[in-house]
């Protein structure tokens, strides 16, 4: 009988390191929340890969990139990466001296291709994918029996958040018309909602994920900060292009989030 493997993928998303230990955002300790994340995820095994799917970053300072790296590299699995609105994403196409993370790279496992994506807009909060990143979802799909995912951090559908769905990826509906040609591609995920999600459209799962920190409140029209602990999504890609996926959650952790605040 044929052996059907399955790749094992963990995404996170919405990390919000800051440069100096000690910062809070909203009252929370984003390096303390990650860490509890990053002890859970060490429960898992034979992971092919950690997604980090934006917003890794709060300040944009190279530290804060060189903490992420030091505190993900215990767990000994590949780390892929795209840039969020509150990162660089100078940092994605051109490596600078000194930079920990890895140059864009597509991701082969098994029977499946990942595509990482920028849809930053450089000081704006809501996304687009440019011509070249078109172009590059073009290049890299091909018929070539394989699965495809792809990876942005803007959310290409709405997520019934209506201040949040003001920064949604701005030209939705011309990459989903792309990828509606495209047979093969499975799914597209997407982080900067802090919000677990999944809806079907057709044949492509779209799929975002909780933060590492705190979580916002959904189907709500104004900021709202949710009680939800944080997390991560585990991505089973099996070799007949199915995806089985849950998201974990820490346990129990004293996030002093500040609900006072109207945003960030």
């Amino acid at each position: 009988m044929p052996c059907h493997r399955v790749m094992r993928f963990i995404q996170i998303s919405d990390t919000h390191l800051f440069g100096n230990e000690g910062q809070h955002l909203l009252g929370v300790d984003t390096e303390a929340t990650l860490q509890a994340v990053i002890d859970l995820m060490a429960e898992e095994n034979e992971v092919s890969g950690i997604i980090a799917s934006g917003d890794i970053s709060q300040d944009g300072s190279l530290k804060s990139y060189q903490r992420f790296h030091v505190m993900l590299r215990t767990l000994g699995v590949p780390v892929y990466w795209i840039p969020g609105n509150h990162d660089n994403s100078a940092n994605f196409h051109q490596l600078p001296v000194d930079f920990p993370l890895s140059r864009r790279s597509v991701i082969e496992a098994g029977k499946w291709r990942i595509l990482l994506l920028d849809s930053v807009i450089p000081g704006e909060d809501s996304g687009h994918l440019a011509e070249t990143e078109l172009e590059y979802i073009e290049k890299n799909i091909n018929n070539d029996g394989l699965h495809y995912m792809l990876v942005l951090h803007h959310q290409p559908i709405p997520c019934g958040s209506a201040w949040l769905d003001t920064m949604i990826l701005d030209n939705s509906k011309e990459f989903i018309s792309l990828i509606s040609t495209k047979p093969c591609v499975r799914a597209v995920l997407n982080g900067h909602i802090h919000q677990s999600n999944q809806q079907d459209i057709e044949s492509i799962s779209f799929i975002s994920t909780p933060s590492t920190c705190f979580q916002f409140t959904p189907q709500t029209s104004q900021f709202s900060l949710d009680s939800l602990m944080p997390g991560y999504r585990r991505l089973l890609l099996k070799d007949d292009g199915s995806i089985e996926t849950e998201v974990v959650r820490v346990a129990d952790f004293d996030l002093n989030i500040e609900h006072t605040r109207e945003g960030y």
